[in-house]
């Protein structure tokens, strides 16, 4: 090969470069997308036949007020689908110096029933595996002031905890667990309090959840955590998933030991760079099996 052809294929590579780093930061980003899934669910209630469920995960706010507008307009997104629930999968900010961003974005959600959210790593301020908070963002704040700061916004928490709703006559059990990234969730405690044989629901930061022993129990899972990889390339998969078997886990639906696993891509992310793996608003509704 001679220095011209050299000199081509080393400029078309850096172009593609280019563009991938262009596409990554400026466009993939921002290309908010409504996934919708259709799960038929073999033990729902004929009452909750067609019951749609919106799941917001990682909205990732700053203090800066960084990525409220991408967050808006998911609102807006889950509001246009009239959800009959709708759930946030945590990492509602980045930092907690965020909250006063938060409350007016959450407050604008709309939902027949009611809008449920857990706690992901970085609510409780640890951006990774820590169990204590890290030193800047803002003050954290405990599940208890979390409670209180979601209330403002007409949202409850649900930290190792079911909470029974009737919708149309029948009892639907919404169970949430606090993080399981870091090491909080307990799902016997959340679950201690749901009849067997009930039908329930379960909402969880991390998709790793699904590997405790009582998830068999619930019969769909919702979760997000792993913002889909961010970075999805072809034959290698999803590069940047913090979650175990990313392959099977990292994004869309799954059927695991006859539960269902619903994994966002999430709206934002720490690092804000996405390719082939788009933020989402997800949109589920659940069928019976007749």
């Amino acid at each position: 090969m001679d220095a011209l052809s050299l000199w081509a294929l080393g400029l078309g590579g850096l172009s593609l470069l280019a563009y991938g780093v262009w596409r990554g930061v400026f466009v993939e980003p921002k290309r908010l997308v409504v996934e919708r899934r259709w799960l038929t669910v073999a033990q729902l209630p004929s009452a909750l036949d067609g019951l749609t469920v919106a799941l917001l995960a990682d909205l990732h706010l700053l203090p800066s007020g960084w990525c409220v507008e991408i967050a808006e307009r998911a609102v807006l997104l889950a509001n246009e689908t009239s959800p009959n629930l709708v759930l946030l999968g945590g990492d509602l900010v980045h930092w907690c110096g965020a909250v006063p961003h938060l409350i007016p974005v959450l407050r604008r959600l709309r939902s027949r029933y009611g809008v449920f959210a857990v706690l992901g790593n970085h609510d409780h301020h640890c951006p990774w595996r820590w169990r204590h908070p890290a030193p800047w963002g803002g003050k954290p704040l405990s599940v208890a002031e979390w409670r209180q700061v979601l209330a403002q916004a007409n949202v409850r928490l649900l930290a190792n905890e079911a909470i029974p709703l009737t919708i149309n006559g029948a009892t639907l059990w919404l169970v949430g667990v606090d993080d399981a990234y870091t090491g909080r969730a307990n799902l016997v405690q959340a679950m201690a309090g749901v009849p067997d044989g009930a039908f329930a629901l379960l909402l969880s930061h991390s998709p790793d959840i699904v590997d405790a022993p009582l998830v068999h129990r619930v019969a769909v899972v919702f979760c997000g955590h792993t913002h889909g990889g961010q970075i999805v390339l072809p034959l290698l998969g999803p590069i940047l998933a913090p979650c175990r078997r990313k392959r099977e886990r990292a994004q869309g639906v799954r059927r695991i030991n006859g539960t269902w696993l619903v994994v966002s891509r999430g709206i934002s992310a720490g690092i804000p760079f996405r390719f082939r793996c788009p933020p989402e608003v997800t949109i589920v509704t659940l069928k019976t099996a007749g």
